[in-house]
């Protein structure tokens, strides 16, 4: 008995030395003398700029090289006391202005458009967290909220990467809510010649850039934007016949010469679908952000902010569905019973609860990941916090059509204004297919720059005969993975199963990668279907640690519901882990053992008879 009892107290006191004493992922230190009220005398003038760490490697990345920054495993808190009690008291002041009693109160008016900007231009200066933070109380508007979100992610990238001239020319506007910036990074046509049909030529004579082509986004707001981010490719007029040309970003005025703007409704209610044309539009130097051939340094900084703040708006979503149908249950009797003690609603409910859970964790990891170290690569986890957020919000948002059947989609009950504006926050500008093959492929690029020796001896068996044979005498495998880091000594005891689970998943991982690219090579980016697998197996993952991470902090510094918290990451980390595994081994099959390569027959002939071409289940051949 004694024992069992010293050895967690040891761990707890192992892992508190260590918290103490090595590297920490808080950013900004807390200091001895700081409050958990800011006084009056502090504004935001006076806010001082978050410290950073030294960039580190890609997290998740690492993971399909089968590797684990441990350091990171502990669920980050990037906001110290003084950082929080002043984003605490910002929030109540937007809290208290969105009450029913000011619902009609605009964004612009509470100074939202200028939380991302500088200090100096009158903004507010919010890092990730607190934009997501305080994005939670937007969310009650989603349309306005996207809005926001995205002019303020278009205010930093400014603030970062745009020229003197152009910050001081559009900052204090956009700041104030004067002009709302949108992104234009997206195309119907695609062109062979460069990245994006539309191009921007540099005139040398004049000093200015050529823009042509056209850009489509899609917007919730019924007001044109004033300002774009538009994203070109850019050739110098000596290379119009050649095709080395780069992707550079501008920042367009609507109001300038040659630039057309045009809407047409789509489906759900208020969504519309807005084609800009760009007819040589003349830009000036300072409009470019960024250099010349930085655009796509830019651009993925702007996709993963943006990839991150929607998900806050989808999961606030998710929460306030969830929300409707437990008061909904409560409150409702059925012929044997109340709803609430039926045991297919408990375990919906229950599920929603645990990816909400999961999804919300994964944000708040990956905004401390921006926040907390210099130009970390979150490329990856942003992009597995969309996916994530978005299936499972297209797949809860019809729980209430499942659980109250038509009913629930009639005029006038609350579940039909949340399935429409699911359909209206899945609906994006990009398909979540193209951003899955893209972790995948990001994730097999980065292994295999990193183990191309593996890789290749895996290809030419003949030639590495050793190499096989220390293959086939492999302790580990897909289906039997071993233990590779010990994962359960930077989490709380109670969470060692969850550790073990990830730590398995994490080595499935990296042998699904392996696998893949020594049957594939560089012909695996047309292997769709397996591609799909791989970033699904990296999005579980991603949330199994967020999870399990998150619930080991509730534990360790005692809040509420924390030993649910331990519960629910334990349920959720199990269950994943089955998945994973059933996804490593289709994997291990190949194309020809499990059934792809028979849907290829099947879509093969569709095209062929180009219809549906089964004959009746009545008809007769005699």
């Amino acid at each position: 008995m004694l024992r069992k009892t010293y050895i967690p107290l040891t761990r707890s006191l192992v892992r508190t030395y260590r918290s103490q004493c090595s590297f920490s992922t808080v950013a900004s230190q807390e200091s001895s003398n700081s409050s958990d009220a800011v006084p009056d005398s502090v504004n935001d003038l006076s806010k001082p700029a978050h410290v950073r760490l030294p960039k580190r490697s890609p997290f998740m990345k690492s993971m399909f090289l089968g590797t684990v920054d441990t350091e990171l495993l502990t669920f980050p808190e990037s906001l110290n006391r003084e950082e929080q009690s002043r984003l605490t008291k910002h929030a109540e002041q937007v809290r208290d202005s969105l009450r029913p009693a000011g619902a009609d109160t605009s964004f612009k008016s509470l100074d939202l458009l200028s939380l991302q900007g500088p200090l100096e231009y009158g903004g507010k200066q919010f890092i990730e967290t607190e934009l997501a933070y305080v994005s939670e109380l937007m969310s009650e508007d989603r349309a306005a909220a996207l809005v926001t979100l995205e002019h303020n992610t278009i205010v930093k990238i400014l603030a970062q990467h745009g020229t003197d001239e152009l910050k001081d020319k559009y900052l204090p506007k956009m700041c104030a809510g004067e002009a709302v910036a949108a992104s234009a990074l997206y195309e119907v046509s695609s062109s062979r010649q460069t990245m994006f049909s539309t191009v921007a030529n540099l005139d040398f004579a004049n000093r200015k850039w050529t823009l042509n082509g056209s850009k489509v986004l899609l917007r919730n707001d019924a007001a044109d934007p004033n300002l774009l981010l538009v994203v070109a490719s850019t050739k110098n007029m000596a290379q119009l016949n050649k095709e080395d040309g780069t992707v550079a970003v501008f920042l367009v005025d609507v109001q300038s010469k040659g630039v057309a703007i045009s809407q047409s409704k789509i489906g759900s209610k208020g969504l519309s679908r807005v084609t800009v044309d760009f007819n040589h539009v003349e830009l000036p130097e300072a409009n470019l952000v960024g250099t010349e051939h930085g655009g796509a340094e830019i651009m993925t900084k702007f996709l993963s902010a943006t990839r991150v703040q929607s998900s806050v708006v989808r999961v606030s979503l998710l929460k306030k569905i969830l929300n409707s149908l437990t008061d909904f249950c409560i409150n409702t009797k059925t012929s044997t019973g109340e709803m609430m003690d039926i045991e297919i609603v408990r375990e919906q409910l229950a599920r929603m609860a645990s990816v909400i859970y999961a999804a919300e964790s994964m944000i708040y990891m990956t905004t401390s990941l921006m926040d907390d170290f210099d130009s970390q690569d979150v490329e990856m986890e942003a992009a597995i916090t969309k996916v994530f957020s978005a299936d499972n919000l297209l797949k809860f948002a019809t729980l209430p059509l499942q659980l109250l059947g038509p009913q629930a989609l009639s005029a006038g009950n609350p579940f039909e204004g949340l399935f429409d504006d699911a359909l209206k926050l899945f609906t994006g500008d990009e398909s979540l297919d193209s951003v899955n093959f893209f972790i995948a492929l990001t994730g097999l690029q980065y292994a295999g720059m990193h183990s191309y020796e593996t890789i290749k001896k895996d290809r030419n068996p003949a030639m590495y005969p050793s190499h096989v044979l220390s293959k086939l005498f492999e302790k580990t495998s897909i289906e039997q993975p071993k233990k590779f880091a010990n994962l359960q000594q930077f989490f709380h005891p109670s969470l060692d199963p969850a550790a073990l689970w990830i730590e398995f998943s994490i080595v499935r991982l990296k042998l699904a990668t392996e696998c893949v690219l020594s049957r594939h090579g560089i012909e695996v980016i047309d292997r769709h279907v397996e591609l799909g697998r791989l970033a699904n197996i990296a999005a579980q993952i991603y949330a199994m640690v967020a999870t399990a991470s998150r619930a080991s902090r509730s534990y360790c510094i005692g809040l509420r519901h924390a030993d649910h918290e331990v519960h629910l990451a334990n349920m959720l980390c199990r269950e994943t882990s089955e998945k994973i595994r059933l996804l490593a081994i289709e994997l291990e099959k190949g194309p020809y053992i499990t059934s792809d390569d028979d849907y290829n027959v099947v879509a093969r002939n569709l095209f062929r008879e180009k219809r549906y071409f089964f004959e009746h289940p009545i008809t007769k051949n005699f």
